[in-house]
């Protein structure tokens, strides 16, 4: 292991990080995206360094091969976007670029400064952007080039210890930004992670925050949830934490009212998580995009968890023998309660809409579409051949255009 070094203001020498080359962490590159590497490879032929961070470094070093990929760099945005055409800057207040490669969003992301606190929108060097971390097992750097882990705060050792530690003071890090909560309870129930007292304690202080969050911000995190594969167990650890009951304050009422309506909805997740497994290229899709991409996307995944939501007020309105009469009753009806229901999520309509439609072709309650219309065709006009000089007889192939990565 190396220490790396630098100048305090006083022209000293002073510890900055542990560097550990790759015969001191656990890391197999195989595990990571060759796209990956081609950017970080791409931004240090022009002059810039450049770093996995965040939770793919953390899955790397536990043996993981991660669902999307976080770079950070020196780089600003405008000039991430010129070394990259297949890319496109996204962001208001804080500018990200998304780079497109083989049906995959890479996010390559500036530095962030720590001159207007840790949820400010400046850019600055790599030695404030590790203090902007939530936890430490999240500020690990990877270099794929050099194939070096750079460890600023000892998140090496609480990764080995299995340990979930917060970087930002416990007074401030949940009340700048609520959904850290949300997320620091996932890593922990996902990766068996102890956490502190006086980090539950915070947790357990400042959960009634989650309130405050914008509904759209979380549905994307719930989302995310949802697509994790571990939905039945992150749930259960943010009922357990005092966190449902802010995200989802109906259903947390009822799984602690209705025990079978409990039993049901964990069973109903763990099967989710069973039959939502998505290859790699769709989940990295999934994490890097927003709620309306994910909709968009791949609603295969949103939809079976809205489904089981759907049939059951289609069993209790079925029991008023109120859908047998009018279908559309129960279609308008269902569609405020379970808005109502999951509240204050805010669920994208066409998702809702997409499922409520599914569900009730499958109970025979509404008529499945009609197959689509053949358009008559006239006589096929014969296309001129086209004639190629060459030695040999070969079947021309068209290639998709590769990612602008080289």
């Amino acid at each position: 292991m190396r220490i790396r070094y630098y100048r305090n203001a006083s022209g000293g020498l002073q510890a900055k990080a542990r560097v550990f080359d790759h015969t001191e962490h656990s890391i197999d590159s195989a595990n990571v995206d060759k796209e990956v590497v081609a950017i970080v490879r791409r931004l240090a032929s022009h002059g810039y360094s450049a770093y996995l961070v965040g939770g793919a470094v953390r899955d790397l070093l536990l043996g993981k091969r991660p669902k999307d990929f976080d770079i950070v760099t020196d780089a600003l945005p405008n000039r991430i976007r010129k070394i990259f055409s297949n890319s496109r800057i996204i962001g208001k207040r804080f500018k990200l670029v998304h780079v497109y490669a083989n049906r995959k969003i890479y996010e390559v992301a500036t530095f962030r400064s720590l001159s207007t606190g840790t949820v400010g929108n400046e850019y600055g060097t790599i030695d404030e952007d590790v203090a902007r971390r939530d936890f430490t097992v999240n500020a690990l750097y990877y270099d794929p080039l050099a194939l070096e882990v750079l460890d600023f705060l000892g998140g090496m050792e609480d990764l080995r210890a299995g340990r979930l530690k917060a970087i930002i003071p416990l007074d401030r890090i949940f009340r700048e930004d609520p959904v850290r909560m949300v997320r620091g309870v996932k890593y922990a129930a996902v990766n068996h992670f102890s956490i502190s007292i006086s980090l539950r304690f915070a947790i357990h202080r400042d959960a009634p925050l989650i309130s405050e969050v914008s509904p759209s911000r979380l549905a994307e995190e719930f989302y995310k949830i949802i697509a994790s594969g571990k939905s039945a167990i992150i749930v259960q650890a943010l009922d357990k934490y005092g966190l449902l009951q802010y995200m989802l304050p109906e259903v947390h009422a009822s799984i602690h009212r209705d025990r079978s309506f409990r039993e049901a909805f964990f069973q109903h997740l763990s099967s989710l998580d069973l039959s939502t497994q998505a290859p790699p290229e769709e989940a990295s899709l999934l994490n890097s995009a927003s709620a309306a991409e994910i909709v968009q996307g791949d609603r295969r995944l949103i939809s079976p968890f809205l489904g089981w939501f759907i049939r059951q007020r289609l069993r209790s309105f079925a029991a008023q023998d109120a859908i047998s009469k009018d279908p559309s009753f129960f279609r308008h009806e269902a569609f405020s309660d379970i808005r109502a229901f999951l509240a204050p999520l805010n669920l994208p309509r066409v998702a809702l809409e997409d499922a409520m439609e599914q569900v009730l072709q499958e109970d025979g309650l509404l008529p499945a579409p009609p197959p689509p219309k053949r358009r008559k065709r006239g006589p096929r006009k014969r296309k001129p051949q086209l004639h190629l000089e060459s030695t040999h007889t070969e079947s021309a192939h068209v290639q998709p255009p590769s990612a602008d990565l080289s």
